[in-house]
């Protein structure tokens, strides 16, 4: 591969980069009205599920990357103990089924 190549691939890289975070900021405008009601816990978890970096979260909600960091590692233990609640309580109906 030519070196013109390789840095019109960079370009492309760079240039597909920037569409794919133009989209997402375009989403939430869309659902500006819905995301301005919600907490700000709420809201962190919507930007992340968009696929948004807690640095850049941390720029849209104008907080801190830390802030935004432990929102997320919380909402990764609330999601981890929900799943562990659920699978214990399918282990009481089975063994009650026995």
């Amino acid at each position: 591969m030519s070196g013109d190549s390789k840095k019109l691939l960079k370009k492309l890289d760079v240039l597909a980069k920037k569409i794919d975070i133009l989209t997402k900021v375009t989403a939430i405008s869309i659902q500006k009205e819905k995301l301005e009601k919600k907490k700000q816990k709420e809201q962190i978890k919507i930007l992340n599920k968009l696929g948004f970096s807690p640095s850049l979260i941390s720029l849209i909600l104008g907080t801190t990357t830390n802030t935004v960091n432990v929102a997320l590692s919380k909402l990764r233990k609330k999601k981890k103990k929900g799943k562990q609640t659920k699978k214990s309580k399918q282990g009481e109906v089975e063994q009650n089924v026995d």
